[in-house]
């Protein structure tokens, strides 16, 4: 199948904000116009999963709002803790392939439809399946880079890192 490489592989271990994590599931999208993205389910033993959504070399991570949070949608708004999220961009994503557990915790179906909402507190992105009354929400935030690491890319990082601390001990004496 052509398209975007995964930038990790299925049951790959990896570091998420510091954390040793591993991918327990991913998915291939395509949108519309023929944009690739790729969606993880991150997995540790003692703590909650983590969705991580790559497209364009960039990263963001997908926090699911609890229903109860969210009240229904007014036209082109949707509001959240008392703020209003305004409509921005839609989404038409084609599941290529899923690999391991489906991110959202549903088997995966054929098509999703994504609108980005913007509000006083970030990015917001409502997801429906075409023909389902079930939505989830999602609170995106752009993960900086080095937070999401191969674990050998991990493991580099902090090899520098003590290269570094031992160089500047021994330039202070």
């Amino acid at each position: 199948m052509a398209g975007r490489t995964p930038s990790f592989r299925l049951d790959e271990e990896l570091s998420f904000a510091g954390k040793a994590m591993r991918v327990a599931g991913l998915l291939r999208l395509e949108g519309a116009s023929g944009q690739r993205t790729i969606r993880y389910l991150l997995a540790e033993p003692s703590g909650s999963p983590v969705i991580v959504e790559e497209g364009d070399g960039l990263f963001t991570a997908l926090r699911p709002l609890p229903a109860a949070a969210i009240l229904p949608a007014a036209g082109n708004t949707v509001t959240i803790g008392g703020e209003k999220y305004t409509l921005v961009a839609v989404r038409k994503l084609k599941v290529l392939k899923a690999e391991g557990q489906a991110p959202g915790g549903t088997p995966p179906p054929v098509l999703l439809l994504s609108g980005v909402f913007e509000g006083p507190s970030g990015t917001l992105m409502r997801e429906m399946v075409p023909g389902s009354k079930r939505q989830a929400y999602y609170l995106m935030r752009a993960l900086r880079a080095g937070e999401i690491l191969s674990a050998a890319q991990h493991a580099a990082a902090r090899e520098a890192d003590s290269r570094s601390a031992a160089q500047r001990a021994i330039d202070e004496d």
